[in-house]
């Protein structure tokens, strides 16, 4: 039964590990690499822009705080779960199964050894999946090249930091978008003009409304 149970997890992991590597070689699998902003791939969430601003917790209070960190720690669990990894889990699981059976391993020392390697194999797809991924966007533009230029407010920002809009700016020969918070006291609406004046977090900018020139 045991010998039967890691045969089917050994064919079915292992096809769709072989089609999604297939797929990726032709461009089909592209979706799949989203791992997740920090994600997994389909977890791990790398794409900034459209991550949601958690910008309360960097200048709200402490018990705001410790509460993001447990959510911090709780995406990082859940971010290593994706369709990718748990089917490289399951292909490594049937085939280190299938092997310590035909090496002459009794069943439960087989079934626990499939298990670890089971696991180790989603660690490490997680692991090759964000190397990828960071790979990917190593291009991509540096938030540090964005202080002290202007820029334009897209979603509102509302005032003295108690929440957070999105602005876009010209940088590296392209339009970008990243969240935004400002310390102004009033609020800056969409269209406004502003200038990047610190950086806040990985993705987040600090902004001042821009000055208008007198006689306006």
């Amino acid at each position: 039964m045991l010998d039967t149970i890691f045969l089917i997890a050994a064919i079915v992991g292992g096809t769709i590990l072989v089609c999604q590597f297939l797929l990726a070689l032709v461009g089909l699998g592209h979706d799949g690499f989203d791992v997740g902003h920090q994600g997994g791939f389909g977890d791990f969430h790398a794409d900034a822009g459209g991550a949601d601003f958690h910008g309360d917790t960097h200048v709200g209070g402490a018990a705001h705080g410790h509460a993001d960190d447990q959510h911090t720690s709780s995406s990082r669990i859940f971010g290593i779960l994706s369709f990718r990894t748990l089917v490289a889990a399951i292909a490594f699981f049937g085939v280190a199964g299938k092997a310590a059976l035909s090496a002459g391993y009794a069943p439960i020392t087989a079934f626990v050894l499939a298990i670890l390697v089971g696991f180790a194999a989603m660690y490490g797809m997680y692991l090759l999946l964000r190397s990828i991924s960071l790979l990917n966007s190593s291009g991509n533009e540096h938030i540090d090249n964005a202080l002290g230029r202007p820029a334009t407010v897209y979603i509102p920002i509302p005032a003295a930091r108690k929440g957070a809009g999105k602005v876009q700016l010209s940088m590296q020969n392209r339009i970008v978008e990243y969240q935004a918070v400002t310390e102004d006291t009033e609020p800056l609406k969409t269209g406004q003009a502003v200038e990047v004046v610190a950086i806040v977090g990985s993705d987040i900018l600090q902004v001042r409304r821009t000055p208008q020139p007198i006689g306006v």
